[in-house]
């Protein structure tokens, strides 16, 4: 996964401009589900570029720490930071092998759990987020929908094409994903299913399991009607999960 992103490099950033990205679907959904962070201190791992770190920092969250696997993805992080200091702490690491960074009220994942390349990584970075919690912290997570049909409708009109999904898609098998950005790129990572998520997290010492289908903001529905959103809905390509440990 690190090489795939040090090879996305920038253009990563125009990702979050994409229509189900940024605050119409993905970020509304999540920060929804993730609830006030405000004094909160917050470990936002599967960073990037920091564009959730942030977000996080400017919603009032005290401690923030962003992880990520990539360099490149971290590089740009700090840089920003620099630029314009919030006083975010950024660390490249593997979620499975993560150092000891302290404890947290939240951590938060955008686009992570579908990157374990097996069952027992997938265990690894449960384990390793499970131990990075307060008692009565929670981990918020949005990842590819494990309920996404090959059937359709895809999501092509809202930025993002599967490449040949199967109608029946094996455990850990490879999948692809376009993001049709100013310089289109492909993203790879493995498909999981729900159960085998949530075997993971319950094994790790999560206590409570809630998935969230994608809903549209008020300003995404006023901009471009229920109509233009309603496929994506339908089908969406990620959707959030919340653990309570």
């Amino acid at each position: 996964m690190a090489a795939q992103y040090d090879d996305i490099g920038e253009k990563v950033a125009d990702w979050d401009v994409l229509p189900v990205r940024a605050e119409f679907i993905e970020g509304h959904t999540f920060f929804k589900v993730l609830g006030p962070v405000q004094g909160l201190d917050v470990l936002d791992l599967a960073c990037g570029d920091g564009l959730y770190t942030r977000q996080l920092k400017a919603r009032g969250a005290r401690r923030t720490v962003g992880v990520d696997v990539s360099e490149e993805m971290i590089r740009g992080a700090r840089q920003r930071e620099a630029e314009h200091p919030l006083g975010i702490e950024y660390h490249v690491s593997d979620v499975a092998e993560l150092p000891p960074l302290g404890t947290f009220d939240r951590v938060t994942a955008i686009y992570l759990l579908h990157y374990a390349t097996s069952p027992e990584h997938l265990l690894r970075m449960c384990r390793n987020i499970h131990a990075h919690l307060k008692p009565g912290g929670a981990f918020v997570t949005y990842s590819f929908n494990p309920g996404f049909s090959a059937k359709g409708p895809n999501s092509t009109k809202y930025g993002i094409t599967m490449l040949s999904f199967p109608e029946s898609p094996r455990e850990g098998q490879a999948i692809s994903a376009v993001l049709h950005t100013k310089t289109p790129f492909t993203i790879h990572f493995s498909y999981w299913s729900q159960a085998t998520y949530e075997h993971a997290l319950r094994e790790a010492g999560f206590r409570s399991l809630t998935w969230t289908r994608p809903e549209c903001s008020p300003e995404g529905l006023r901009l471009k009607g229920q109509a233009f959103w309603q496929d994506y809905l339908d089908n969406p390509h990620a959707v959030a999960l919340r653990c309570e440990r």
